[in-house]
């Protein structure tokens, strides 16, 4: 838009002019001033910045070419996303202020620590999906859906007992996986007769 008077007459540079005429001057987009010789900053930079040759210079916390942009983000987004309006929106496989994402977000049966799953108790998987087992099977069997499938040679719900062969064929008890044969029997899995001889040589067992 052009001014009352014409620019060449509103850039006069002396008291007597400016004077008479400083409030008739009506500038043209893009300048500013008592007689419209100072560049124009957009939305005069939102009172969040000063106006330099026609740019903002925005004061902290604020940016854009207006400074209506608030700039304050945690940690500057950790160089992993992009700051609007004082919130991070993160970059694919990023999320929070500080912590990278976790897969499935742990379920919601962990935390997340650094783009790790740290599980509850009862849960474990790298995404805290699985039921975990006692004693973690103790090494010596796997876990499915909570219970131990133990590896032979072992039993119980955590796996820590030793298994006997044949589980001493119901003759006996076992010990730390070594057979303790009940009374009559005898051998590795208790399942030998024990027998005694008379003094006619007949075996009798017993």
């Amino acid at each position: 838009m052009g001014g009352v008077l014409t620019d060449s007459v509103c850039a006069i540079l002396g008291s007597l002019v400016l004077t008479a005429l400083k409030e008739a001057c009506v500038c043209n987009d893009g300048f500013t001033g008592p007689d419209c010789s100072e560049k124009a900053c957009p939305n005069n930079c939102n009172a969040h910045g000063r106006c330099v040759n026609g740019k903002c210079v925005c004061s902290s916390g604020f940016t854009g070419a207006d400074c209506s942009v608030i700039s304050v983000c945690p940690n500057d987004c950790n160089n992993r996303g992009r700051c609007a309006n004082g919130k991070c929106l993160c970059n694919s496989g990023f999320t929070g202020v500080d912590f990278r994402t976790c897969p499935n977000h742990c379920n919601n049966r962990g935390r997340c620590v650094n783009g790790k799953c740290v599980c509850d108790s009862g849960f474990t998987g790298a995404d805290c999906s699985e039921i975990s087992c006692p004693g973690n099977c103790n090494k010596r069997g796997r876990c499915v859906n909570g219970e131990c499938v133990c590896n032979d040679g072992f039993t119980g719900l955590d796996c820590s007992v030793r298994t006997c062969p044949n589980n001493c064929n119901n003759h006996g008890r076992c010990v730390n996986g070594q057979c303790v044969c009940d009374d009559g029997f005898t051998g590795a899995d208790c399942s030998e007769r024990t027998y005694i001889t008379y003094a006619d040589d007949i075996p009798l067992y017993i």
